[in-house]
């Protein structure tokens, strides 16, 4: 009876790898196109900055409740420092993948300047800062965010990618304390299951 269950479980399992895999890949060879202008949102406040832009806390303006986090790309910086190519991956990576502990894109846009990543926002901060806080995890809550990254590189893995930056700084802890791997920077697409480049 155990047994039947468990191979059920990993049956289900199988099949959802598969379809998500099916998925990723239409989604990565389709037709990247703009679904959302500023104008869609109120402009809240600034979250964080970094060499590549700023992120800033919004508000939808269709769905008053729903909060979101912009991530705002300055394209000429993009340009300048000669990440062209691993910005284009970082957006069709962050468009295609749809897990429960992998941060995704819900929209984007750009204009002149910038380019607009439309995020969830993640209310409960940076894995680092709890960690940083707490001093230690206790087993207990260590096995139960390793769980959920390690379900998280399995999905990556199976479809093809590699993530190459995981860190306390990458995972989002939600208000419910489930983790959210973020920033795809590093991340990469690869078709002969190897790699040559460095980070």
């Amino acid at each position: 009876m155990v047994d039947q269950k468990l191979n059920k479980h990993y049956t289900d399992y199988d099949i959802f790898l598969k379809k998500a895999k099916r998925d990723f890949d239409s989604k990565w060879r389709g037709d990247f196109k703009s679904t959302a202008s500023i104008n869609d949102f109120h402009l809240m406040k600034t979250l964080g900055t970094g060499s590549f832009g700023r992120v800033i806390l919004v508000r939808q303006k269709s769905k008053e409740d729903k909060l979101f986090a912009i991530k705002m790309m300055e394209k000429d910086h993009i340009v300048k420092t000669k990440q062209v190519l691993h910005t284009i991956s970082e957006i069709r990576i962050m468009d295609a993948v749809r897990m429960e502990f992998l941060i995704y894109m819900e929209y984007f846009f750009k204009d002149n300047v910038y380019l607009f990543l439309v995020m969830p926002f993640i209310n409960g901060g940076e894995m680092f800062l709890h960690l940083r806080h707490l001093k230690k995890f206790d087993e207990t809550m260590s096995k139960f965010y390793a769980a959920q990254v390690i379900l998280a590189f399995e999905y990556i893995h199976y479809l093809g990618l590699v993530y190459r930056d995981l860190k306390p700084e990458n995972i989002l802890i939600d208000k419910d304390g489930f983790v959210k791997v973020t920033d795809y920077g590093f991340c990469k697409k690869i078709d002969d299951q190897r790699t040559y480049t460095l980070c």
